[in-house]
């Protein structure tokens, strides 16, 4: 724990600490499972204007805790992310890794690999792609880069190999999962399943005693996304109730990042879950004591 994780378990998560901005309404894909384009995003703002935005939230006290910078493709306005991460303490860029990587060594960089190569480009319509991101790591030097691998029902059986491939690259620091999370509009072939999801997760829990740190996921929050635990947080999201989540035209999304045709019952994302990881005080206090055991 450091220190901001004792005091969210002590205080709670302040208001707005958390949230995401839609860096550009553009994508230089088309991705099978993508939720932004089952939103309506017709404009997205200029430097200027998130520069004045910026201004005023810094003038209201805002918190700039930490944000996430995503969209569509946020290296296609890397000038946005530019100016708006020297607001915010931490900071996190998503990208399909199709681009090369700016020099930032104080952002974090999740880069989406949904698999192995084939199942990869076949989700993202692009042939080539899995090259073109191993190429993309390979030419950064000292970045923060993570794989962020969302789970699906036809990539479910690749985790072994992938923990493998990007556990031996020196240049990837680690792994996070997430699940698909049903929206309408997109195929719900996609979904795993209660039973399928559960077993898994009991496969990424006994993965994460094998692999530690290298997996981001925690013990606690990959229990909190099974079927018994899961709507304890989805009925009362913490990313919902506590962050923001902005369009690329400056407007306020709800309830999340995900937008309104997200099924939040069947949620896969990994933020709320470790929100709730963190301020769940019965269940930190169970863990400490069954490790002190």
């Amino acid at each position: 724990y450091n220190l901001a994780q004792i005091g969210f378990f002590l205080f709670g998560i302040p208001k707005n600490s958390f949230g995401s901005v839609d860096v550009t309404n553009q994508c230089n894909l088309r991705c099978g499972h993508c939720y932004f384009f089952e939103q309506d995003h017709t404009s997205q703002w200029s430097l200027e204007q998130w520069r004045e935005l910026f201004e005023r939230m810094k003038t209201d006290g805002f918190s700039f805790y930490q944000c996430a910078w995503v969209g569509g493709e946020p290296l296609l306005r890397p000038e946005i992310i530019e100016l708006g991460r020297r607001y915010f303490k931490y900071n996190t860029v998503t990208t399909n890794g199709s681009l090369p990587l700016p020099d930032w060594k104080d952002v974090s960089w999740y880069i989406s690999v949904d698999g192995g190569r084939t199942h990869h480009e076949r989700m993202r319509n692009t042939p080539g792609l899995y090259d073109t991101i191993k190429r993309t790591i390979e030419q950064s030097d000292g970045l923060k880069i993570t794989i962020a691998y969302c789970i699906t029902s036809e990539n479910y059986s690749e985790i072994s190999e992938s923990l493998e491939e990007w556990g031996s690259n020196p240049k990837v620091r680690n792994l996070v999962f997430s699940f698909y999370t049903p929206v309408r509009g997109l195929d719900d072939s996609l979904w795993l399943g209660w039973d399928q999801k559960d077993r898994v997760l009991e496969f990424l829990i006994e993965r994460k005693r094998v692999y530690g740190d290298f997996i981001v996921n925690t013990e606690r929050a990959l229990r909190l996304m099974k079927s018994d635990r899961s709507r304890s947080v989805t009925d009362r999201c913490p990313f919902a109730e506590k962050s923001f989540a902005l369009g690329p035209d400056g407007i306020l999304k709800e309830p999340c990042m995900l937008g309104p045709k997200a099924d939040c019952s069947r949620c896969g994302c990994v933020v709320p879950f470790y929100l709730k990881s963190l301020t769940d005080r019965q269940l930190v206090i169970m863990d400490v004591a069954a490790a002190i055991r």
